[in-house]
C-alpha cells in the first residue's frame, strides 16, 4: 500500500508538472474530450467489426496503431498475439491513449487469462539440415529477416547472435564458426537468406520446439506523448515488449511483463518516462534501459532478474530515480549508471547480481538500500575502469554513498515466473475460451 500510494503521489506531480511545463499544447488548447473506447478478442472478434464494443471487437491488435487518438482507451482480452502496434498518434495531458490487457475478462467478458504478445513465429523444424560442424543446423530461409531463435521448451533465453559477440568483433572469427564454438547461438546470412543455429544441446532442432523471431516491438512509440500501458506481457522481440523510442515522453508502462527481448522496456531519448510495477527477465540486454539523452525516468517497484543488466541509466540520462525496485540474479549488474549524473536511488532490494550497483562517470546519490553478495566474486560496487568494492563498509568510507544502507539479509525475492506454463497456457487460451463462452451461451438460451 505504502509504495501504492508513492507512486500515486510521484505520478499526480509529473503529471501536474507536465500540465504546467511540458506539453505541446497550451491547457487552453487541450480540453478534455469524450474519448472513445475500443475492444479486441482472440475469440470471438473480427477485422470486418467496428471494434466499439465487446460484441463487436476487433481480432487484430495491430489495428490499433492508427486508431486509436488522443482520449481513446482499449480492452484487449486474453490470448496470444503475434503482431505488434506501431502507435500513429500521440496522447495530450488531458486526453491520454490508454492501453489495458483485460486479464480478468471483465470488460471484454472473456475468461480469464494472460494477454500475450510475441514477436516469434513458430517454425518447422524439420527444414534443418545438420551442418558439418557438430551441433549446428542450417536451412534456406528466406521467409523475413530472422531477429532471433528460442527454444520454446526451455528456459526461454534467445539464441546469442554470433555477430554480437566478442569472438566475432574482437577476435574476427567468422559467424559460421561463432555458432559451430557456441551452443544457444545462431547466425542469419542476409544476402543468401540461410540461417545457422547450433542448439542448446547440439540435438536436432526437432528434438525442440524453436520460434523464430520476426518482429522489433510489442508497442513502439516514436515522437509520441501521453500513453499508458497496463497490464501485457510480452515476449522474443528483436528489440523491446516496449519501445518509447526517439522524442516520445510522458508514456507510463504499469504492471506488464516482458522477457526473451533484448530490452524488456526501452526508453531512448524519450523523455519523463514512468516504469513502474513491472516484471522483466531474460532480457539479452537490460529489464529497463533509459538511454541516449532519456531524462526524468522513473523505474518504481519493478522486479528485474536474469538479464544482463536489470535497471539501467547511461549516456546523459540525467535525472533518473529509481526506487523499490528488486534486482536479483542480473548477469552483470542490478543497477548501473552510467554517464548519467543527478540519478536518485532509495529503498531498492539488491542482490545476488554479478556487481550489485554498477557506476561510471556519474554523480548519483543512494542510501536506504538493502545490498546483498551471495558469492565471494560479487561486488557490492563497481566503478568501471576505477575501484571495485567487496563488501558495503569499504564503499560506503570510500565513496560516501548508502550511509543507511544494509548489507545482506535483503529477504525472499519475488518467485520466477513460469515461461513453460505461460507459453502452454497462452498457446491453448482461444480454444479453451471459445468452449467456455459456447457453454455460457447455451446454458443462457435455456433459462425461461
Amino acid at each position: 500500500m505504502r509504495n501504492k500510494l508513492i507512486f500515486a503521489m510521484i505520478v499526480f506531480l509529473y503529471m501536474a508538472g507536465f500540465a504546467q511545463t511540458g506539453s505541446a499544447e497550451s491547457e487552453e488548447e487541450d480540453e478534455t474530450v469524450k474519448g472513445r473506447i475500443f475492444y479486441v478478442r482472440q475469440t470471438v472478434g473480427n477485422d470486418a467489426n467496428d471494434g466499439m464494443s465487446p460484441e463487436n471487437a476487433w481480432r487484430s491488435i495491430s489495428r490499433l496503431s492508427k486508431e486509436m487518438t488522443a482520449g481513446d482507451t482499449v480492452y484487449i482480452g486474453p490470448g496470444l498475439y503475434r503482431e505488434g502496434i506501431w502507435l500513429h498518434n500521440s496522447g495530450t495531458v488531458n486526453n491520454k491513449i490508454t492501453f489495458i490487457a483485460d486479464t480478468t475478462g471483465k470488460h471484454t467478458g472473456d475468461p480469464p487469462g494472460v494477454v500475450m504478445v510475441t514477436g516469434s513465429e513458430p517454425v518447422d523444424e524439420g527444414i534443418f539440415k545438420p551442418h558439418s560442424a557438430s551441433g549446428v543446423y542450417m536451412a534456406k530461409f528466406p521467409d523475413y529477416k530472422v531477429w532471433g531463435v528460442v527454444e520454446m521448451d526451455g528456459p526461454q533465453y534467445r539464441y546469442k547472435n554470433a555477430t554480437n559477440t566478442a569472438l566475432y568483433i574482437r577476435e574476427n572469427m567468422p559467424a559460421t564458426d561463432v555458432v559451430a564454438k557456441l551452443s544457444y547461438s545462431y547466425f542469419y546470412d542476409e544476402e543468401a537468406k540461410v540461417l545457422f543455429i547450433h542448439t542448446s544441446d547440439g540435438k536436432h532442432p526437432s528434438e525442440h520446439e524453436i520460434e523464430l523471431i520476426r518482429r522489433g516491438n510489442g508497442i513502439f512509440m516514436r515522437e509520441k506523448h501521453y500513453v499508458t500501458i497496463i497490464g501485457f506481457t510480452f515476449r522474443h522481440m528483436g528489440d523491446a515488449g516496449i519501445n518509447f523510442f526517439k522524442g516520445s515522453s510522458y508514456g507510463v508502462a504499469i504492471n506488464n511483463n516482458s522477457y526473451g527481448s533484448r530490452q524488456g522496456i526501452r526508453v531512448y531519448n524519450a523523455t519523463n518516462i514512468v516504469v513502474y510495477d513491472n516484471t522483466l527477465f531474460r532480457n539479452e540486454n537490460s529489464g529497463i534501459y533509459f538511454a541516449a539523452e532519456s531524462t526524468n525516468g522513473l523505474a518504481i517497484g519493478n522486479t528485474a532478474y536474469e538479464n544482463i543488466k536489470g535497471v539501467r541509466w547511461s549516456s546523459q540520462s540525467v535525472g533518473g530515480i529509481g526506487i523499490d525496485n528488486t534486482l536479483f540474479d542480473n548477469h552483470e549488474a542490478g543497477i548501473s549508471i552510467e554517464k548519467s549524473d543527478d540519478t536518485f536511488i532509495r529503498r531498492n532490494k539488491i542482490l545476488n547480481n554479478k556487481s550489485q550497483l554498477m557506476v561510471y562517470s556519474s554523480d548519483y546519490d543512494s542510501d536506504d538500500n538493502c545490498i546483498e553478495n551471495n558469492s565471494s566474486e560479487q561486488l557490492i560496487a563497481e566503478f568501471l575502469f576505477d575501484k571495485e568494492y567487496k563488501t558495503l563498509d569499504e564503499y560506503q568510507q570510500v565513496q560516501q554513498q548508502d550511509i543507511q544502507s544494509r548489507e545482506g539479509s535483503c529477504g525472499r525475492v519475488p518467485e520466477k515466473l513460469d515461461v513453460i506454463k505461460l507459453h502452454t497456457d497462452t498457446m491453448s487460451y482461444t480454444e479453451r475460451a471459445v468452449k467456455i463462452l459456447k457453454g455460457l451461451k447455451k446454458t443462457q438460451n435455456k433459462i425461461p
